[in-house]
């Protein structure tokens, strides 16, 4: 209590913090024992009455056992995200998190290792149907159906479930220690400097330390150990600027992203690309990621146009993600703005959204659908959607890896395949 109040005088938020050491004084002798325990180790009689009972849990507590309601919080997200329900998205996010397809249930049961899956879910992951993050999901559902089991305290965790939404993912090194656990730590990208609390002892040489973090408005992580790998600063400087030229092709698509919206769109690439940087017995390729195109202009999407409908149906009924929805009707648009084709029939739209889907996957090097197995299925000839696929293919110019239609997952595929 003493190094609390501290903290928090620290902080501003009370104006003294003697009370725990003038306790300590009256409760404790100078052989260090309980002063109201008797001579023999029993309690005074007029204390009897108080052996099993407990304070109540006041609302006005100064201390909210912070702790415990995020532990809580955590329980109800895990419990809910880990029903049938949700569980292609977790099968995704294992498989982008882990590189295999299992279920997090199935996986070793390593505390820490399950917990970071499950931070990551949480606070970085977008679900394939709404393209919002787990957290944000469930701060909805939660205010609408609060459970009763917590009763009174639901209000408490509504609120700290908002301030969850804040809570984002950051990479940095660390820079010095200031006091009580609180360090200057120099953001990886932007090299801005935060105040955070990190769970490190001071005999710990942190000056080689790369971290990654669930980091709240304050500076408190959202757990008591955090990532980190050691990486000389000659590396450093070369992961950077891998990171430099992914940023550049990112912003063909997206011009108006910086760093923090880069990261936060591809989580699970920039913690690989950290960790791998960390392993130095792990090679890694050369990045050349170079285009010939400079003014993209993406054209208005009409998700009215009967190509799109049919690659909407096809997402929602193969579960893509939002990103490859998205690309996927972007693509067909820009190729109409600059080729506008006239179709007679269902089945004619039908061989242009295959023609796109069959493109989309070989410049991603990602698999949506087995398109060859399709056309058979509904007796469509093979030859119209490569027609098609090579219309596409010469209006749009596409490459490999095309930064107009990338995605995270394709990014995976050309930094380690």
């Amino acid at each position: 209590m003493d190094r609390l109040l501290s903290f928090l005088k620290q902080k501003r938020a009370i104006s003294s913090d003697t009370a725990a050491e003038k306790c300590r004084l009256k409760l404790l002798g100078s052989n260090k024992k309980l002063l109201f325990f008797q001579e023999d180790g029993s309690l005074p009689e007029e204390y009897e009455k108080y052996r099993t009972n407990r304070e109540p849990d006041l609302e006005t507590k100064v201390f909210m056992q912070m702790g415990q309601k995020i532990s809580d919080l955590f329980e109800l997200m895990q419990g809910y995200f880990g029903t049938p329900k949700f569980a292609l998205d977790r099968k995704y996010a294992c498989y982008t998190f882990f590189g295999t397809e299992t279920d997090p249930e199935l996986l070793d049961e390593r505390t820490e290792l399950i917990s970071s899956f499950w931070e990551y879910f949480l606070f970085d992951y977008r679900l394939r149907d709404t393209n919002e993050r787990p957290v944000e999901h469930f701060y909805k559902y939660y205010k609408k159906h609060p459970n009763p089991r917590y009763a009174r305290n639901n209000k408490a965790l509504t609120e700290l479930l908002e301030s969850m939404l804040k809570i984002r993912i950051m990479i940095f090194t660390v820079e010095g220690e200031d006091v009580d656990g609180w360090f200057r730590c120099k953001d990886f990208f932007t090299g801005s400097i935060s105040e955070l609390c990190l769970p490190v002892d001071d005999t710990v040489d942190t000056s080689d330390f790369v971290c990654i973090a669930h980091v709240f408005e304050d500076g408190n992580l959202i757990t008591e150990y955090m990532r980190s790998v050691i990486i000389s600063p000659i590396m450093r400087k070369a992961l950077r600027s891998r990171f430099s030229r992914l940023l550049k092709g990112y912003r063909i698509a997206h011009p108006e992203a910086d760093w923090e919206q880069f990261c936060n769109d591809n989580v699970a690439l920039v913690m690989h690309m950290v960790a791998i940087a960390g392993a130095p017995e792990m090679k890694t390729k050369a990045l050349d990621w170079s285009t010939d195109i400079q003014d993209y202009k993406p054209a208005e999407i009409c998700k009215n146009m009967p190509v799109n409908q049919f690659l909407m149906q096809f997402g929602k009924l193969l579960h893509f993600s939002w990103q490859d929805r998205q690309n996927l009707i972007q693509m067909w648009s820009d190729f109409h703005e600059v080729c506008p084709v006239s179709c007679f029939s269902d089945e004619e739209f039908m061989v242009w959204a295959l023609a796109v889907m069959e493109n989309y996957m070989k410049i991603t090097r990602t698999f949506l659908l087995d398109v060859d197995a399709y056309a058979e299925k509904i007796h469509i000839v093979e030859q119209r959607i490569r027609e098609r696929e090579s219309i596409i293919n010469e209006k749009l110019h596409l490459n490999l890896y095309d930064p107009r239609y990338i995605s995270e997952d394709a990014l995976i595929n050309m930094v380690f395949s």
